[in-house]
């Protein structure tokens, strides 16, 4: 009989203690203030047209995938993409982080990044992205290792009227 108590209060000790797990939120991962520290200082590069500080957060090694194109290697290759995409009429962009995981020297990074342009003869126009990166750690630095990102859905309303063409696009 007392074997039986002892189970019982065992297992609802480990009941009550699986719940209160579950009901916690998830912790921060401990890179998640760099990485947002980071993501900051792109989009302010890029805001103020300063695309040479944009290319440099990126590692030497980088590859990034735009939407409908090739795989751009190296910063050289990178730092044209940005170049480009701000001569035809991107603006600014801002960036809302979903999730960061990460584990040693590397970390993965999950989000939305809302971008606003206006092409030449055009209306401004604001497109959101939705975008992984791969974030290498060098140092005490962490550098952009791998950048991908496509465009999300267009809202209902928005999908009847034409959409702008500018496409390159995040990431930080």
């Amino acid at each position: 009989m007392r074997s039986t108590l002892t189970r019982l209060f065992v297992c609802l000790g480990l009941v009550f203690a699986a719940a209160a797990a579950i009901g916690e939120p998830p912790k921060a991962d401990p890179a998640l203030p760099a990485i947002e520290k980071a993501g900051k200082a792109f989009a302010d590069a890029f805001n103020r047209g300063d695309i040479a500080a944009v290319a440099n957060m990126y590692a030497e090694d980088a590859i990034a995938f735009p939407p409908d194109s090739d795989m751009l290697k190296g910063r050289a290759a990178i730092e044209g993409l940005w170049k480009s995409f701000r001569e035809t009429g991107a603006k600014s962009m801002e960036f809302e982080i979903v999730d960061v995981v990460s584990s040693g020297n590397l970390a993965a990074e999950t989000g939305i990044a809302t971008l606003r342009v206006q092409p030449a003869g055009a209306g401004e126009a604001t497109i959101k992205v939705k975008y992984v990166v791969v974030w290498k750690k060098k140092g005490a630095t962490w550098q952009l290792f791998r950048d991908i990102w496509n465009n999300m859905p267009m809202p209902a309303a928005a999908a009847a009227a034409p959409a702008p063409t500018a496409t390159p696009a995040p990431h930080h």
